[in-house]
């Protein structure tokens, strides 16, 4: 049985009964939780209950024992459950969390002891990912180490929170440096080349998904998820995401990456008439299906009329590119190529990440760091060139 006690500050003491032990004493586990102090005492208590309810269930299955011991494995079982699902991600990014914890974590550092675990064990594991080899005969990149320590990180975090350990043994590792390429992207005599391919292109649905890519900046996972419904008149409101866990099929999410990511976006004619021809095709192949089209609302599917796959539309890209000579760049650099235009006609960061659906104004200029720098420079010189024109003016032309 739980049972539960205010301390102040927004720490509560947890309390666990759960009979005697063959020594005769009370199987008893203390917790100390700590929730948000700005709340009031009613609202933490309702917290702390649903907390003290996952703990007890835990301990119960002997996942936790009142010495308080845990396993960096069963700390990763609490930590999703307990603490991940409850923020109300996005069911892709609890999967991404959940696959860092297991493919690496979990075979690695799993059956330690999370109050055993220390800096120099955390240190020898990112050793063995220096040895491992990604795509081939590539190592390990920086960045995707990093990624693993960041998980394990914010697991730790939520062991310090419930009282498991008092230091995060993780703050006291050295991160691995980020090494991710800089966003590649076209130029504008790319851009003029890959529009001359598309007005060859005659798939319909690539065209439309390709240009849309160019003209909207929308992430491909935000292209598989929309719907006919998102879009009226001349006017796309971006509402959802797709996710596709473990090879089933694609589904709609119930919002997109950020609530920033949530905007409008105009369309050009260019969009448009490619949506309209799409729409009639679309519906002319779905009359044989009659009511067994599985996704009516959903503006690009495969030919039985599911969602798409999030790696189909790369691959249909990736050959594209190549029937047509040009440049390599992946997907994705059609939304950074939409950006660099952006900001080439001296579009604000606040309207660029508007745009974009970034949920801060500095992850823009972090992404796109080099093209505000190009665009700040010709500013500069637009300055000067003002100036100078205006001095000769001012003095005869001289």
């Amino acid at each position: 049985m739980a049972s539960i006690e205010s301390r102040g500050g927004g720490s509560w003491r947890i309390t666990i009964s759960n009979g005697y032990g063959p020594d005769g004493k009370k199987n008893r586990l203390q917790r100390t939780v700590h929730v948000d102090p700005n709340k009031t005492e009613n609202s933490q208590r309702q917290e702390v209950k649903k907390l003290a309810a996952a703990l007890e269930a835990d301990f119960n299955r002997k996942l936790i024992t009142a010495a308080n011991r845990i396993t960096v494995e069963n700390l990763s079982i609490e930590y999703l459950t307990n603490y991940v699902k409850r923020r109300g991600l996005a069911p892709r990014t609890v999967q991404s969390y959940k696959d860092l914890i297991d493919c690496k974590i979990i075979p690695y550092l799993g059956k330690i002891a999370v109050q055993d675990l220390t800096p120099k064990h955390i240190n020898e594991f990112l050793v063995r990912l220096e040895k491992e080899r990604h795509h081939g005969d590539k190592p390990l990149s920086g960045t995707y180490k990093l990624k693993f320590l960041q998980q394990l990180h914010e697991m730790l975090k939520y062991a310090v929170r419930t009282g498991y350990i008092s230091v995060n043994p993780a703050d006291l590792v050295e991160a691995p440096r980020r090494d991710t390429r800089e966003a590649q992207f076209y130029e504008l005599e790319d851009c003029v080349k890959l529009l001359n391919a598309l007005d060859q292109f005659d798939d319909t649905q690539w065209n439309l998904f390709f240009t849309m890519s160019l003209f909207t900046a929308m992430r491909p996972g935000e292209l598989i998820g929309l719907n006919w419904s998102d879009i009226e008149d001349h006017i796309l409101t971006v509402r959802a995401g797709s996710v596709q866990l473990h090879g089933q099929k694609t589904v709609r999410t119930d919002r997109p990456k950020t609530k920033k990511s949530v905007r409008m976006i105009d369309l050009p004619a260019e969009v448009l008439t490619l949506l309209n021809k799409h729409k009639a095709e679309q519906a002319a192949y779905r009359l044989k299906f009659g009511k067994n089209w599985p996704e009516p609302d959903a503006v690009f599917t495969n030919d039985l009329g599911e969602r798409l796959h999030n790696q189909v539309p790369a691959q249909h890209w990736n050959r594209f590119i190549k029937k047509y000579g040009l440049k390599h760049i992946p997907l994705y650099g059609l939304r950074h190529t939409a950006a660099t235009l952006m900001i080439a006609q001296n579009l604000n960061v606040r309207d660029v990440a508007a745009r974009m659906g970034h949920a801060q104004t500095s992850t823009t200029l972090n992404i796109y760091a080099h093209s505000f720098l190009d665009a700040n420079s010709r500013a500069t010189e637009a300055i000067t060139q003002a100036l100078s024109e205006a001095r000769k003016a001012s003095n005869g032309g001289q």
